[in-house]
């Protein structure tokens, strides 16, 4: 004869579940907390000024406000890569970056999307009257689990 599993049996394991946090599901939900362990070279820099022109950026001194740094993808980081990413962008004269692009990037995917949302947030002091720079250029080095601007 057959035994049925009464319903209070298939759904304790769902209810003992909620009861506990996500990371003691998942202990490496961030792999950012482990050492960084790096599985491919640093990939040569590019010469920023082929890649991506700053020239009509000038003339106004750009005073940060807020300006952090981007964060180190965690797939890139469980992954042990490294890489690079050349962000444009203009500052309107109220400090704010507009028009945001990853002028090019290597290996790209989570390494630009995090480098391009962190010039997203940047606030500049507000420039003079009038005043907008286009085409300003910043390169992020994301190398051995750190990030630096260069």
């Amino acid at each position: 004869m057959r035994q049925i599993l009464p319903p209070i049996c298939l759904a304790l394991p769902l209810v003992l579940a909620a009861c506990v946090s996500p990371e003691a599901l998942n202990p490496i939900a961030d792999p950012r907390s482990q050492p960084f362990i790096a599985t491919s070279d640093m990939p040569v820099p590019p010469n920023v000024e082929r890649a991506a022109s700053s020239d009509q950026c000038a003339g106004e001194p750009l005073r940060a406000i807020d300006a952090n740094l981007p964060d180190y993808p965690a797939r890139g980081w469980s992954r042990g890569l490294q890489g690079w990413s050349i962000v444009q962008f203009d500052v309107a004269q109220a400090g704010e970056t507009e028009n945001v692009s990853v002028a090019r990037g290597v290996p790209g995917g989570s390494f630009d999307r995090e480098a391009r949302r962190a010039v997203e947030a940047w606030r500049f002091a507000p420039l003079s009257e009038g005043a907008h720079l286009v085409g300003c250029v910043v390169l992020f080095e994301f190398t051995q689990g750190e990030v630096r601007i260069r």
